[in-house]
């Protein structure tokens, strides 16, 4: 009985870490258009995020990695992922996994079809605003909230 124990107890702790040690599903990359705004989600080097005119450049579009614990979202020119903190600041850092990193998205049918991205760690809301700043709200179903997803 002890051997067996320990057998499920082993590969209960390889799963885990098979689980973590390989990156979620990757999906085409995407472009995010804010509802009210019609900007779009935007990166650069320094690590800045903000909504500016929709280009279709690589600093506007975004990898998706689906997994259990969320979506990691990593800008395709930049390679780094979308983070946030509980000051509602947005910005992109080296991909590390962890949960400030991490999005759920939400289909929200509001006539165009649109989504709500909430960050794992925080529960906050993507939201920006007319002048282009990007930042975390607590949600409240709001257009500056909603977010157009377009596959390129």
């Amino acid at each position: 009985m002890r051997t067996i124990r320990r057998k499920v107890f082993f590969s209960t702790v390889v799963a885990a870490a098979i689980q973590v040690l390989i990156p979620g599903t990757a999906h085409a990359a995407s472009e995010f258009t804010n509802v009210a705004t019609l900007l779009c989600l935007d990166s650069n080097w320094s690590g800045s995020v903000y909504t500016m005119g929709c280009n279709s450049g690589n600093y506007q579009r975004w990898n998706l990695y689906f997994n259990s614990y969320g979506i990691e979202m990593r800008n395709v020119a930049t390679n780094r992922c979308l983070d946030s903190n509980t000051s509602g600041h947005t910005y992109t850092l080296g991909c590390n996994g962890g949960n400030y990193q991490r999005w759920r998205h939400t289909y929200v049918s509001n006539g165009g079809g649109s989504w709500r991205m909430t960050n794992v760690s925080t529960l906050r809301c993507l939201d920006s605003n007319a002048a282009g700043n990007t930042y975390t709200l607590g949600c409240n179903g709001g257009n500056f909230q909603h977010w157009y997803r377009r596959s390129l």
